[in-house]
């Protein structure tokens, strides 16, 4: 039995953060039918409609597809019969574009007083930036977090993963979710959700943002400053992460390269630029896996910068499950990202895989009590392929 069993979501969503909240809620038991538009109308790149991409393997697990043109009547007709049928609608639209269509949660929580809506938006459902177009980068930079986070020759630095739109997205649209299907088991009601994906990293400012509105303390303009949080580079041109925050922690790592007169400098100070440089000068004078055996031995938090390679085939990645294979029935032997959330009792599961492009489209409609007559009428309307 799976934490979600029972649970339908209707997914609009098109880009990762959506349909990364819905996989989550799929691989958990809910039921999650993805609305695609049919390729024939699509205006979306390749990438979100080629069934056997690497992305749409990747998102879809455990979804159905049913591929709708919403821009006609019998699209949304559809829509209205199936939305009776749902617990969840999400969707991932510029504001406004779901009204448009007549299927905006005011619309649907007629059909449905017990419906759960969640809208994931870049800047939210109001405000004045409510309107723009945006992308992580955008978002980060608009949060201020880019400029907290800058190389050594003081230019921002790109992030290599969507941390706006997954963690500041997708997680809040999951704990959203979440709490409005608790709430609604007690009270028998449901709600709307505005998810901001710029609300939800601003909400990641909780050690330099509080310490700034509280103290008016501006944050270090890039991390690096600090001789025991910092990365360096070894003899053999790899690197190595310091993680040290603990003063215990700092004393044992400077009793074991033998540089005792270090342990004073363990937070930056006018000093750190010179301590920062000898400690790069040591790192220099060992590989990776000589400074990994020392560090190792001495229980101090610290690590290789791995390539995405080490990183796959890191032993606790294998044994925590991160990385699964199965076997698609299309695409062949693929490897999936794991489950990384781990219940004792109702643990997620890839039950199947992703469905051919639109694969679920008439066994839905008969769910539905649409007979052939008025599958070939959707047909003639544009409405399904």
């Amino acid at each position: 039995m799976g934490a979600l069993d029972g649970i339908r979501v209707l997914d609009f969503s098109r880009y990762g953060p959506g349909r990364h909240c819905t996989m989550f809620l799929a691989d958990f038991g809910a039921e999650v039918i993805t609305i695609e538009m049919p390729r024939n109308n699509a205006d979306l790149p390749t990438v979100f409609t080629d069934d056997q991409s690497s992305r749409y393997l990747a998102l879809n697990r455990n979804k159905k597809s049913l591929a709708l043109n919403l821009r006609v009547p019998g699209g949304k007709e559809v829509i209205y019969q199936l939305v009776r049928k749902v617990d969840v609608v999400t969707e991932g639209f510029r504001p406004g574009t779901m009204k448009k269509l007549g299927l905006d949660y005011n619309t649907l929580k007629k059909l449905n007083p017990h419906l759960i809506y969640c809208s994931l938006s870049g800047y939210g459902q109001d405000g004045p930036y409510s309107l723009r177009p945006g992308h992580d980068v955008n978002y980060l930079g608009f949060s201020g977090i880019l400029d907290s986070t800058r190389g050594k020759d003081g230019n921002p630095v790109l992030i290599g993963t969507q941390i706006a739109d997954l963690g500041g997205g997708a997680s809040q649209a999951i704990a959203g979710i979440l709490l409005a299907l608790l709430v609604r088991e007690r009270t028998g009601k449901g709600q709307y959700i505005d998810v901001s994906m710029f609300d939800g990293i601003i909400a990641w400012h909780w050690t330099t943002g509080t310490e700034y509105l509280n103290k008016g303390k501006l944050p270090r303009r890039f991390f690096g400053e600090s001789p025991a949080y910092n990365i360096y580079k070894s003899k053999d041109g790899k690197h190595i992460t310091l993680g040290i925050m603990e003063p215990w922690f700092w004393e044992r790592f400077c009793r074991a390269i033998e540089r005792e007169d270090l342990i004073p400098y363990m937070e930056p100070s006018e000093k750190s630029a010179a301590v920062i440089a000898e400690l790069e000068q040591l790192f220099s004078t060992r590989t990776r896996d000589e400074w990994m055996k020392l560090l190792s031995e001495i229980d101090i938090p610290y690590g290789p910068v791995n390539t995405i390679e080490e990183a796959f085939s890191n032993p606790q990645v294998l044994h925590r499950r991160m990385v699964l294979e199965k076997e698609h029935p299309r695409a062949g032997k693929i490897k999936l990202l794991g489950i990384p959330l781990k219940l004792s009792e109702t643990p997620g599961e890839i039950r199947t895989l992703s469905p051919a492009y639109g694969e679920h489209t008439l066994d839905i409609l008969g769910e539905l009590g649409y007979s052939d007559d008025d599958r070939q009428r959707l047909r003639d309307a544009g409405a399904i392929e």
